[in-house]
């Protein structure tokens, strides 16, 4: 259980911010996913998927490190989380019984989705500007994980 605490900490609260760290994560991982998936279906082989994501996880991980390549993960993992938002958004309008009511719930749910996302990455960049040191780029200076 430490190990696997440890390696989650690592990950994902990597921040002194530790929501901005949260969410910065998770949205570099559907970036990940969504590249794995692609990759999946292009060539149907699990291994070329697992190095997919884990390749392009950790790149986007590494471009966190710099005020500029901060943008480039941002704009992929809010973007990745917005359209995750506005297809399941989509998809559920489609009991409303209005041609409008998809493509206005896409848009919809694509903006309110994307917004969470955006904030942790502009959150990130600022603190790159400011260049505040964090566990992404100094673990040591992370403040422990509670159990």
């Amino acid at each position: 259980m430490r190990i696997l605490r440890a390696v989650h900490h690592g990950i994902f609260h990597a921040s002194r911010e530790g929501r901005v760290a949260e969410i910065v994560g998770w949205s570099n991982a559907a970036v990940a996913l969504a590249a794995a998936v692609v990759t999946f279906l292009g060539t149907s082989s699990w291994a070329l998927s697992a190095a997919a994501f884990v390749g392009l996880f950790a790149l986007l991980r590494l471009a966190l490190s710099h005020r500029v390549t901060v943008w480039i993960a941002a704009i992929l993992g809010t973007v990745a989380v917005a359209s995750a938002g506005g297809a399941l958004a989509w998809v559920f309008a489609h009991v409303i019984e209005s041609p409008a009511a998809p493509p206005a719930a896409a848009v919809l749910g694509a903006l309110a989705t994307g917004v969470l996302p955006g904030w942790a990455y502009a959150q990130l960049a600022r603190l790159r500007a400011d260049a505040v040191p964090d566990s992404l780029i100094e673990p040591v200076s992370a403040r422990p994980s509670r159990p």
